[in-house]
């Protein structure tokens, strides 16, 4: 059966996309390549989302030493490679580079309109309303058949709330950019993830004492394998095709092989459940914790002025407190009616496709285990199938149920995660979403 999803309203831009990082211009080449018409907005004045450092919308968490935890190859767009990255993990910067070198290479840049928010978006008769707002001021209205979302899922920090009041400096890691801030300062960091991992790292150059705080520990991962080969190109291999349980009994097997001491396992990883969060992605950290250059403690319990103490009794005079608590999802052009409506739009079919809400989809709203690129270019080339009709969707009824079983099915892919029903796994996922929507890679380039 035909979904009333499939298709788009006939008109001069039926099309609207909202965001231009990895997930917009994805979206915005693949309708392209497909010939749709579409209005494209942003609410930063350059292109590139979380990826341009100190983005003037205010909305990139990129401090300046993060290495992205995907080597070059998996960051590719669409086939398009640039030699001069190698294999090789980059830098934030040299991602910024790949996506405006991509832009300009495919014509992009000139259909996007910068500097404009996204205000509204509204459901009417023939689709949506879609209210925006220009840095001067200047606010407009259009109708369009279909909107995408791509506005990322990573720019709306969670800041927890501890007991009791502290004296010093406080922050979410969104905000932190340099080490600098933390120069002969005691630091404790509140979060074991890839960013709290970080940015313990990067104030070992600097501060006076150094604090991990993580309430579960986690598991520890490299970029590298042994044999000097990104990890990443290394398990792109048969064995995502296994199911998931015997996947996990295999990764638990090659954990001796990463040589960590017991020192670090002892710190990071003896009160934690293996695969029960995403692992976190670190060449330097585990040096660091042998050396006592960072030390590991349990959750806060409470702060009192400089003072924090920790789920152990053990206590620690600190200057900076920084929450590496990670973000949630939001959509602040949605109205509370809409959102209530959709449930929050939690259940999405292959975290896209919103049952609901026919012609609205979602681009880069999944938290993916593995490259991420990948993931969010097969999204686009699905939604853009899907706008012009070439790729159909089951009955209303039907993607409604398949949506809440793929939510539960996800969340049980790392349990602890917040917004667990997002967690997806690169390959399993694209295989199952190429099954899906049977499109030819017909655009692929070298």
């Amino acid at each position: 059966m035909r979904s009333q999803h499939c298709g788009f309203t006939q008109g001069r831009h039926p099309v609207c996309i909202v965001g231009a990082g990895v997930a917009g211009i994805s979206t915005a080449y693949a309708l392209s390549r497909m010939k749709v018409p579409f209005d494209w907005f942003d609410d930063g004045s350059q292109p590139g989302g979380l990826w341009r450092y100190e983005n003037d919308n205010g909305k990139s968490a990129v401090y300046a030493s993060l290495i992205t935890n995907t080597s070059a190859p998996n960051m590719r767009l669409f086939g398009h490679h640039k030699p001069s990255f190698g294999e090789r993990y980059l830098r934030h910067d040299e991602a910024m580079e790949y996506l405006e070198w991509f832009l300009e290479r495919t014509g992009l840049r000139e259909l996007l309109t910068p500097g404009t928010a996204v205000t509204s978006v509204e459901r009417t008769n023939a689709g949506f309303t879609v209210t925006t707002r220009s840095r001067s001021g200047a606010a407009g209205s259009r109708e369009y058949g279909s909107v995408v979302i791509a506005n990322g899922r990573n720019w709306c920090p969670v800041v927890p709330k501890f007991r009791g009041e502290f004296s010093g400096r406080f922050l979410h890691s969104a905000a932190y950019k340099t080490p600098e801030i933390l120069k002969d300062q005691r630091v404790v960091v509140a979060g074991f993830g890839n960013t709290g991992a970080d940015i313990a790292v990067d104030a070992t150059s600097c501060a006076r004492q150094v604090i991990l705080s993580t309430r579960g520990g986690g598991f520890l991962s490299l970029r590298y394998s042994r044999g000097g080969k990104p990890a990443d190109l290394v398990r792109r291999t048969w064995t995502y095709r296994l199911p998931r349980l015997l996947r996990t009994k295999l990764a638990w097997l090659l954990l001796p092989k990463r040589g960590l001491s017991p020192k670090v396992v002892e710190a990071l990883e003896a009160r934690a459940v293996f695969r029960a969060k995403p692992p976190v992605i670190n060449d330097r950290i585990a040096g660091l914790i042998d050396s006592d250059a960072i030390q590991v403690r349990p959750e806060i319990v409470d702060l009192a002025g400089s003072r924090v103490r920790f789920a152990d009794g053990s206590t620690v005079e600190a200057d900076v407190l920084i929450a590496a608590t990670g973000f949630t999802t939001s959509f602040p052009f949605f109205s509370d009616e809409m959102l209530e409506r959709n449930g929050g739009f939690r259940d999405r079919y292959f975290r896209v496709v919103a049952p609901a809400e026919p012609g609205l989809y979602f681009v880069g709203h999944a938290a993916v285990l593995g490259p991420v690129w990948p993931v969010i270019e097969e999204q686009a080339r699905w939604v853009a199938g899907l706008i012009t009709g070439e790729c159909r969707l089951p009955s209303e009824r039907t993607l409604a149920r398949r949506a809440r079983a793929q939510s539960a099915s996800n969340a049980r892919i790392c349990r602890e995660s917040a917004r667990g029903e997002d967690t997806v796994e690169t390959y399993p996922y694209i295989d199952a979403l190429k099954r899906e929507h049977g499109l030819r890679a017909e655009y692929t380039v070298s």
